[in-house]
C-alpha cells in the first residue's frame, strides 16, 4: 500500500505542475461520478466476462463443481491482492502518465504506447520474458489489447474509476472461475467433457479472449453514444 500512496503522490505532483490540474478533482469529483462509473464498469464486466464464459461452457461442455467449503478468508485475501495490484497498474499505465502523454501527442498515439508498455510489463509480471516468441507475443497482444480498452475508457471519461473497476472485476472474477495465478478456482473447479489440443485449443482460447475485449469496447462505445444523446 505504501507504493500506491507514493505513486498517487507523484501522480498528483505531475498533474499539478505539468497539466495545471488537481488530480483528485479530475478523477473523483463529483462523488456521483464515482458511483456512475462504478455501475457502468460492473455492467460492462458482466457482459464481457459472462458471454465468453458461457460460450466456453458450451464449447467444452464444462462441469462446474462448487467447492463445498469455500474459504472466505482466501477469497478476501484474493480480492485485497488484486485491489492493490490493479490500483498500482492503473496509476502507472492509465494515470498521470497517460494524461500527460495525451497532452503532448495525440490520444491515439498515447493510448497505443501506454497499451504497449502495459503488455511488455506483463512479460515480467507473468514471468514470461524469455519463454519464446509465440508465448510472449500472445501475452503482449492480449494484455496490450485490454490496455487499449482501459486507456480509451480513461481518456474518454477523464476518470480512473471506470477502468479500475473493470480491471479489478476482471482479475477477481477470473480467480473465482479459472485456474488463475496466484489465486484460482476459489469458488468452482471446472471439469471438461471435451478437450481441444494444439492449434485448435489455442485458437478457441484466443478467440474467446478477443471476443471479451471487443464486447467491452463495443459496450463502452454504446454507453458513450447514449450519454451524448
Amino acid at each position: 500500500m505504501i507504493g500506491i500512496f507514493i505513486i498517487t503522490g507523484a501522480s498528483w505532483l505531475l498533474f499539478y505542475y505539468l497539466l495545471k490540474k488537481n488530480l483528485f478533482n479530475s478523477w473523483f469529483l463529483p462523488v456521483s461520478r464515482i458511483l456512475h462509473s462504478t455501475v457502468v464498469g460492473i455492467g460492462i464486466l458482466l457482459f464481457s466476462f459472462g458471454i465468453p464464459l458461457l460460450l466456453k461452457d458450451l464449447i467444452y461442455s464444462l462441469e462446474w463443481i462448487p467447492y463445498p467449503d469455500v474459504n472466505l478468508n482466501t477469497v478476501a485475501n484474493a480480492f485485497w491482492f488484486y485491489t492493490k495490484s490493479v490500483l498500482t497498474e492503473e496509476l502507472i499505465f492509465r494515470g498521470a502518465f497517460l494524461s500527460i502523454l495525451a497532452h503532448y501527442v495525440s490520444e491515439k498515439k498515447s493510448i497505443l504506447f501506454s497499451a504497449f508498455c502495459f503488455g511488455v510489463y506483463h512479460w515480467f509480471s507473468y514471468g514470461m520474458f524469455g519463454s519464446g516468441l509465440i508465448p510472449m507475443l500472445y501475452v503482449l497482444l492480449l494484455t496490450g489489447s485490454f490496455g487499449l480498452v482501459w486507456g480509451y475508457m480513461y481518456l474518454k471519461t477523464g476518470s480512473i474509476v471506470l477502468p479500475t473497476i473493470f480491471h479489478l472485476g476482471w482479475n477477481f472474477s477470473s480467480s473465482l472461475f479459472y485456474d488463475y495465478q496466484p489465486f484460482g478456482e476459489l469458488l468452482f473447479k471446472i471439469n471438461r467433457s471435451r478437450e481441444f489440443g494444439g492449434l485448435e485449443g489455442f485458437l478457441i482460447q484466443f478467440g474467446l479472449e478477443i471476443l471479451a475485449i471487443l464486447i467491452a469496447f463495443g459496450l463502452f462505445k454504446i454507453y458513450q453514444t447514449k450519454k451524448a444523446d
